[in-house]
Parts: C-alpha cells; structure tokens; sequence
C-alpha cells in the first residue's frame, strides 16, 4: 500500500498536476497559519510535506526553523530545492524517530494522513514530538460527512482511511491529545460554475463539486 502512494506522488512530483495540487491547498494552509498568526512559530515540522508549499507559506508568516516528512522522494526532492534550511525527511510519517520528544512548535498536516491504514500511529508519533503546549493542525477533504469525498478511493484505486468527525476527534484522545476539536474550512474563492466544471474520476458530476464546497474541508486543531 505504502509503495503505492508513493508511486502516486513520486508521479505527480515536478508536475503541473503536483504544483496544482499544492496550490491548491493554499486556502487551508493559510487558514491554519491565520490562527496561528499571533503564534510565535519556533519550530514547524508538516507530516506528509510535498514539495514544501506549507512551510514555505509558513516561512513567509516568520516561522524561524522547518522541517517535514513524505514518502515521496520525488517530493522531499522538489522541497529541498525551495527549502534547502529545512530539516526533511523521505519516510512513513508513522515513525518519526528522527526527531526527539517535545522537538516541535507547531505540526501542520493538509490531506495527507488519510492515506494512512493506522492514523492513530501517526498520531501519536505526532504527540510525542510535539512540545507540551504545542498547537497541531490537520486538515483533510476525506471524511464520512463529505459525500463527494465516498468516490475518491475508487479514483485512486487503493483503499484510504475514511472517518467520521468524531472518530477522527476520539482518534486523536487517544493518542494522548486533549484539546482537539473539529470545524470546518469553507471555500469561499476559485468556486467553479457548471459552466467552467470539467467533469473528472475525482469530480464526476457538478452536484458532487457542490456538496464538495459546501462540506467544506475537516479541520483538526487546538
């Protein structure tokens, strides 16, 4: 399974499809960077990193040291060039064993951990590397609640981990996080018409893009 994510995102690496993708996370990232804008940003490690869109939109806000992890090779490749300062990793984001207890500020993780088949693993790596009074941040269009999202895993062609908001809260619980609390991140700019729809495996029909808007993503935070 892992081998085929990676192959997925190696793929997509250096791509027009790969920078479309980051780009269009921009809107959760910041987001998760406007809560934390008051934060002093010591130290911000992004479980499943890319090319680094996150922590170089992080850097821009005054995040002082960087650092990440993906399986892709291809990927941690593309990050090195923007990034070179950052400390990244190629690996599961499941083992983190590169990096100490209470090592991190702040954790950022944008649709990444649903490609996991043990999430609560990841989690409580997450737990262990991040400081105390830590802030995470973990945002995802995969869940039960957003019914666009049910046709993705037959669009990939391999099993990812669906969870409702509440499995996802007792998830974290029992990774030994008590703060966390979901909401949800709204699109409100790029929305499509039906007119500019272009129907794809991901997206078959404008009714599913809709539901897809208006489901908003899945934000997991303290």
């Amino acid at each position: 399974m892992m081998e085929k994510i990676k192959e997925l995102f190696d793929s997509w690496a250096g791509t027009e499809r790969g920078e479309r993708m980051a780009l269009g996370h921009d809107v959760l990232v910041n987001h998760i960077l406007d809560r934390w804008k008051d934060d002093n940003i010591e130290y911000l490690f992004d479980a499943g990193c890319g090319n680094g869109r996150a922590l170089s939109l992080a850097k821009m806000q005054g995040a002082k040291k960087l650092a990440g992890i993906d399986m892709s090779d291809k990927m941690i490749a593309e990050a090195q060039k923007n990034l070179p300062e950052a400390d990244l990793k190629v690996g599961p984001m499941q083992d983190l064993s590169a990096w100490d207890n209470d090592t991190f500020s702040h954790i950022i993780s944008i649709e990444a951990i649903y490609y996991l088949q043990d999430p609560l693993a990841a989690l409580k790596e997450f737990r262990r590397v991040l400081k105390q009074d830590g802030k995470i941040a973990i945002a995802i269009d995969y869940y039960t609640e957003s019914k666009a999202s049910h046709v993705w895993k037959g669009a990939l062609g391999f099993d990812i981990t669906m969870l409702s908001e509440t499995e996802w809260t007792d998830l974290f619980v029992q990774a030994g996080f008590i703060d966390v609390k979901a909401s949800r991140i709204k699109r409100t700019e790029g929305i499509k018409t039906q007119d500019e729809f272009e129907p794809s495996s991901f997206f078959p029909s404008y009714e599913l893009y809709e539901d897809y808007i208006a489901s908003g993503a899945l934000l997991l935070a303290n």
